[in-house]
């Protein structure tokens, strides 16, 4: 099997490369000059960035060869989404690979601020030591008011557990469990955040709230606020207002609206800010995870899988093995069904029944479609542009959720109004096993390699059967019988050791009793 080729155009670390080049040939440079981009973009199967390049559309186009894009870094603000979407390429970035060293220097930021310690370092290198001048504030007992409990939040969280601090947080698109989970009351609304919150940070994408001088007079008097996630969105004149008033305690700012600030940034010149370069996810541990995340997430999408770091599809909250399990059932049951059923009839229903999760559906519906037509059509289809492909066909896909904590996960497909039509395929201990297969209860752990007949109830068609593929020198690992009612239709699904022949399926096709024959390899 031809290795993928894969083009690195900034800097990735070592162990970023390492990973890539056990599974790929690769070309990396320190700094590709973007210009030559543009001509070496069809010579490869994936191409990662950081911050040097541009994705466009008209970058991306015309390429075949070409199905992942990356960028080594936590945003993807410099790739064409929609165009990497339409074109069925995978986006892949490496979220919350700096996630605890962005909640880290978060920290060091409020502890900066409320033990006044940049201002005792300066003190102590003039001579002084006077103590009392410098006293501060403990984190200890403090009210923290989280705005965007995502990767970064929660380990904010985990940290200020350790302050045994009261801990508030706002997000609209973090479901109630993920608050349980850690431990976080839930504020409802962003005005109700700012009343509670003694220490104020925030954790959201360019896209999060911008706050400004309503909100920041909210907040207690004397209350800290903490910036280390995007710049632009705090009101940095009003901070310095309040400040300047005695109504906020303290700001330390790892981002700027403009960066590096101008000389005549208005907060240089106030004692009670400390002020950083952009350095929240920069350490050598950040660096050396992003490159891997980047690398394994860029390896998965070339290999078909989906990775939990790809962009461009939902993927919900899940742990990397319940993740696995959902997506291997997500692709058997879309391939099984798509070659149970050529041809195209009626709308579809995928029901998720058993511990599946709501925040899941959108994400198993694209994987469930692109199964389904990756059978049908000779185009580039995958979870990234299910969606699109799915309506060029005029397929229309209801979702159906029963979660339940006491039953195992199982995927439900059928027609609409053909209960005859159902493929379920049930998770085991996350282990995907067929349950039913055209509308026929089966009970098999899925192989990776079967054939399948349908045919009809009757005495001496599961001989007629093991004698031709005797015949055909195939061996028989496991053979299951299925059927709905005596003498009616009936499944026989066998596991085989070796492919089965075009000659076999030919004659098992021909055989009156047997009405379609399957080929799953």
């Amino acid at each position: 099997m031809t290795r993928p080729k894969i083009l690195v155009t900034e800097a990735l670390g070592p162990k970023g490369l390492a990973y890539l080049a056990e599974h790929a040939e690769v070309d990396a440079h320190d700094l590709l000059p973007p210009a030559e981009l543009p001509g070496l973009m069809g010579q490869y199967d994936a191409v990662i960035i950081r911050s040097a390049h541009r994705l466009t559309r008209e970058l991306m186009t015309g390429h075949p060869r070409l199905k992942v894009v990356a960028r080594a870094g936590a945003g993807v603000d410099n790739v064409d989404l929609t165009a990497a979407t339409e074109l069925g390429l995978a986006v892949i970035n490496a979220p919350g690979a700096n996630a605890i060293a962005a909640a880290e220097h978060s920290f060091g930021l409020m502890l900066a601020v409320m033990r006044n310690i940049r201002r005792g370092d300066l003190h102590v290198r003039e001579g002084g030591w006077n103590r009392q001048a410098h006293l501060g504030q403990e984190l200890h007992g403090k009210r923290l008011g989280i705005i965007g409990l995502g990767r970064v939040g929660r380990q904010i969280a985990r940290i200020a557990h350790g302050f045994r601090m009261e801990i508030y947080a706002y997000d609209p698109f973090i479901t109630p469990d993920i608050f349980t989970a850690h431990n976080v009351t839930r504020v409802e609304t962003l005005d109700d955040l700012f009343p509670v919150a003694d220490v104020l940070t925030l954790h959201t994408p360019k896209t999060g709230p911008h706050l400004g001088k309503e909100q920041f007079r909210r907040l207690p008097p004397g209350a800290v606020v903490i910036n280390a996630a995007r710049g632009g969105l705090m009101d940095e004149e009003a901070l310095f207002e309040l400040l300047d008033s005695g109504h906020l305690g303290g700001v330390g700012l790892d981002v700027f609206t403009v960066e590096p600030p101008p000389r005549d940034f208005r907060l240089f010149n106030h004692p009670n800010v400390v002020l950083t370069p952009h350095l929240g996810g920069s350490t050598h541990e950040a660096l050396a995870e992003v490159g891997m995340m980047t690398a394994r997430g860029v390896i998965e999408a070339l290999q078909g899988l989906t990775p939990p770091n790809i962009v461009n599809v939902p993927i919900p909250d899940l742990d990397g093995a319940q993740f696995r399990g959902l997506d291997q059932a997500a692709r058997i049951l879309g391939r099984v069904f798509a070659i149970l059923n050529p041809e195209i009839r009626r709308s579809l229903v995928l029901s998720l029944k058993g511990q599946i999760p709501g925040s899941v559906s959108p994400w198993m519906r694209q994987a469930v479609l692109a199964a389904l037509l990756s059978e049908r059509m000779d185009d580039r289809v995958n979870t990234v542009n299910a969606l699109i492909k799915a309506e060029q066909q005029g397929i229309r896909v209801l979702v159906e959720e029963e979660y339940a904590e006491d039953r195992e996960p199982s995927l439900h497909l059928r027609w609409e109004g053909e209960p005859d039509s159902a493929v379920v395929v049930g998770l085991n201990k996350l282990v995907p096993t067929l349950k039913m297969l055209g509308g026929i209860p089966v009970e098999l752990p899925w192989p990776d390699r079967a054939l399948i007949t349908r045919h009809r109830d009757a005495p001496g068609v599961v001989g007629l059967v093991g004698t031709l593929v005797g015949q055909h020198q195939v061996n028989i690992g496991n053979l299951y019988l299925g059927r709905n009612q005596m003498g009616q239709n009936a499944l026989m699904v066998l596991t085989l050791d070796t492919a089965a022949p075009p000659a076999l399926v030919a004659a098992l096709k021909a055989h009156p009793e047997i009405e379609q024959v399957y080929v799953f390899e």
